[in-house]
């Protein structure tokens, strides 16, 4: 009986059923730990996906085609990861500005990793997963633009000269700018409007302007100055801000000088831009200049070679950092002419060659003989701004 009472024996094999317990955890969490890498490895390879990816937007097959180069199966392949699969797909993000078509790239992928110890309490691999989200563009580096508008009468005729009521002109021209501020984010970037011929005052800002007003130095140019309140926390845009509103009730008339509006549009653009924010200048135009202020001195450039001098302004402005695009808008084949005299300027230049002057390169100048299709032009310019600034965001972004 006191053989059978003895348990000294049992010590020992609970201390063996312990040992079996803690090596079956020490074993479980090397599977997991080695999954867990396998899944970091996997997400950056989602993410090296989707970011090479959103380069391509707003296209969804090129963007879809990139992705799939730097993901599984591309270049970069996770190590350690059995049976990757991928999954892209394109759409919009309200965390970035503009959706033409998409905005954004998800990257799905999932794989199985190998256990080595899990296999004996049954189970084989882990399945892990990785999502990557990434926008593009993004907006993420803030722009000071001034928008400049040529309003001129030639805005409201048809191709052939004549009066055109409905002023279709003038509406591409609006629907253009309204699809560029789309693009923009205003908690970066910063939008102001001028105009030629200038207003006669700020009130009058939405009046049909006479070419009278050129020759006032009070006449303001700028209408409305650099803002950031021109789009809503819903996307959309904000028509009671002076900047909409004043697009939407702008009217045509007058003759047309280039220079001093994009003079006047730097000169906001140093007063009012940001320090070491890039300065913008798109400037659209219809047709040659023809007539200059009658402040400026006969012998002026201003007068005598109102379209070389458009150039010389907009060269001065690249060379203070101002990146100026430029739109030839329904050009035809009109000559620049003289302010003074109505002759052709000397030497000779056409309307294109000097919005091509304009322009700060060749690239930044775009000439459109069809005039209902300035939306697309505005979102190029818009997307040319933006390109470079894709970024992962977060996945579950609206």
């Amino acid at each position: 009986m006191r053989h059978l009472r003895r348990e000294d024996g049992q010590t020992l094999v609970l201390t063996v059923l312990c040992l079996v317990v803690l090596l079956g955890i020490a074993a479980l969490a090397l599977d997991i730990g080695s999954a867990y890498v396998a899944q970091r490895r996997l997400q950056a390879s989602a993410d090296a996906a989707a970011l090479a990816g959103a380069t391509a937007l707003p296209n969804p097959d090129a963007a879809t085609t990139r992705a799939n180069q730097y993901g599984s199966g591309g270049s970069n392949t996770p190590r350690g990861v059995d049976g990757v699969q991928m999954t892209v797909t394109t759409r919009c993000v309200k965390a970035a500005p503009g959706c033409s078509p998409a905005n954004a790239i998800v990257v799905k992928e999932s794989g199985s990793v190998q256990t080595t110890f899990g296999r004996l309490l049954g189970f084989s691999q882990l399945t892990v997963h990785a999502t990557a989200t990434a926008c593009s563009p993004c907006g993420t580096r803030p722009l000071d633009i001034i928008l400049v508008l040529d309003r001129t009468g030639s805005m409201c005729t048809d191709s052939s000269g004549a009066p055109d009521p409905t002023c279709a002109d003038m509406t591409n021209a609006r629907n253009g700018m309204k699809t560029f501020l789309l693009a923009m984010n205003p908690q970066l970037d910063h939008v102001g409007l001028a105009v030629l011929p200038p207003a006669s005052s700020i009130s009058n800002r939405c009046a049909r302007p006479a070419s009278s007003n050129y020759n006032s130095t009070s006449s303001p140019y700028v209408i409305v100055p650099l803002s950031n309140d021109y789009r809503l926390s819903t996307g959309q845009l904000n028509t009671s801000s002076d900047l909409v509103s004043t697009i939407n009730c702008v009217q045509a008339n007058g003759s047309t000088a280039y220079a001093t509006a994009i003079d006047k549009a730097q000169a906001e653009l140093d007063a009012s831009g940001r320090p070491g924010v890039q300065k913008v200048i798109v400037f659209l135009s219809d047709g040659a200049a023809n007539s200059a202020p009658s402040y400026y001195p006969t012998s002026s450039p201003y007068r005598v070679t109102p379209c070389h001098q458009g150039g010389t302004s907009a060269q001065a402005a690249t060379a203070a950092g101002t990146k100026v695009f430029s739109i030839g808008y329904d050009l035809e084949h009109d000559v620049c002419k003289n302010a003074n005299t109505g002759g052709n300027e000397a030497p000779a230049i056409t309307a294109e060659q000097a919005l091509r002057a304009i322009a700060s390169t060749s690239s930044d100048f775009y000439n459109q003989p069809d005039a209902a299709q300035l939306n697309s032009i505005y979102a190029s310019i818009a997307a040319d701004l933006l390109a470079g600034t894709s970024q992962l965001v977060d996945d579950d972004a609206p």
